[in-house]
């Protein structure tokens, strides 16, 4: 039976570990956080969808330096915040049999790091299409429907792959694709435009949409990511939304602009009590992952010779809340809109 370390029992980690525990896979726990660690082995893992809720027993270790001597793993799948990937990476690679290979379950674009500090050759990705939260230590909820979708990074139809989904699908179903990179642009894309916005002002994804500047500044910040993919002559994939039916060009009729952002209002009681990642970590006073998702949009754009304005004011909005020189306030937004309207970047304001 395959070997499988799971590292970082937080949201997404959590969900894959109580599901594939349910399955019978074997799996080694390493949670990183000596709460969970505990409430794991004293509780077990508790688990709630839309399908079914269920606890099972199970053994979690906090550090990678507490399993057992000799122990190796045919995979791990990397399921932590991405500011720690890199580190987890390097310091699993000994722990990998030969043929081993690591699974990125990070938001943002960070398997191109990865892959710079153990070799590309070693490296799947995950993107992870639905939502999911850590109700508590060990107690885990997925509050949307969804899939994984994986794939090898240059696009190979692999047997471990192929093995990698018959194996995630425990979980939610699971998808291989043969264009990883436009799978991460359309991932990122959503995220970029969503998550900075949550962040600063408090919103949930549904009350964001539920704010006629909030549907704007989406509209710019949709537009800056999709824009930035094409300088890299990416073919985007329709991941969590179609980059088609909601960007907005500079020269585009005020007719699309409406058909947009009646379109969104979908979104409204879809992502009513959704809140990203992003906004999580600020509300606990926990470093984001704004580098790895707004900023790796910046650094392209920038290299492209492109102006994200929202994404440079953003960023720095989020890394001013995480000094503690900041609120996450509703009127974050306004701020962002008047600076914007300043230089011209984004629409008027006008009723849907």
């Amino acid at each position: 039976m395959t070997q499988i370390l799971v590292q970082g029992i937080g949201s997404v980690g959590g969900l894959i570990a109580g599901e594939l525990t349910r399955a019978g896979q074997n799996l080694y726990l390493v949670t990183g956080n000596q709460e969970i660690s505990a409430a794991i082995n004293r509780n077990g893992i508790s688990i709630s969808t839309s399908e079914h809720s269920f606890r099972v027993s199970a053994q979690a270790y906090t550090h990678l330096r507490e399993i057992p001597v000799g122990q190796s793993f045919d995979c791990a799948y990397l399921t932590m915040m991405a500011g720690g990937v890199v580190d987890a990476a390097q310091e699993t690679l000994p722990f990998l049999s030969e043929e081993g290979y690591l699974v990125s379950f990070q938001n943002g674009f960070v398997e191109e790091a990865i892959g710079q500090a153990v070799g590309i050759e070693r490296v799947i990705s995950a993107t992870v299409a639905f939502g999911t939260t850590m109700d508590a230590p060990g107690i885990y909820r997925r509050t949307t429907t969804g899939r994984f979708i994986i794939g090898e990074m240059d696009g190979r139809l692999s047997d471990r792959v192929g093995k990698l989904r018959d194996t995630l699908a425990h979980v939610v179903e699971t998808e291989i694709s043969d264009n990883i990179i436009g799978v991460l642009w359309g991932k990122l894309i959503w995220n970029g435009a969503v998550s900075c916005l949550c962040a600063v002002s408090g919103k949930s994804l549904g009350d964001l949409f539920d704010s006629e500047i909030g549907r704007e500044l989406f509209l710019q910040a949709f537009r800056e990511s999709v824009d930035t993919a094409t300088t890299q002559d990416v073919d985007i994939e329709h991941v969590i939304i179609d980059p088609n039916d909601y960007y907005l060009g500079i020269a585009d009729k005020p007719s699309k602009r409406v058909q947009i952002l009646r379109r969104m209002t979908q979104f409204v009681k879809m992502y009513a009590g959704v809140t990203p990642s992003t906004l999580e970590s600020l509300k606990r006073g926990r470093k984001s992952e704004i580098d790895f998702l707004n900023g790796y949009i910046l650094e392209k754009a920038t290299a492209a010779g492109l102006k994200p304005l929202l994404n440079e004011i953003v960023i720095r909005m989020v890394h001013e809340i995480e000094a503690g020189h900041r609120k996450i306030t509703p009127s974050n937004l306004g701020e962002l809109f008047d600076i914007l309207s300043t230089h011209n970047s984004t629409p008027v304001l006008g009723g849907i």
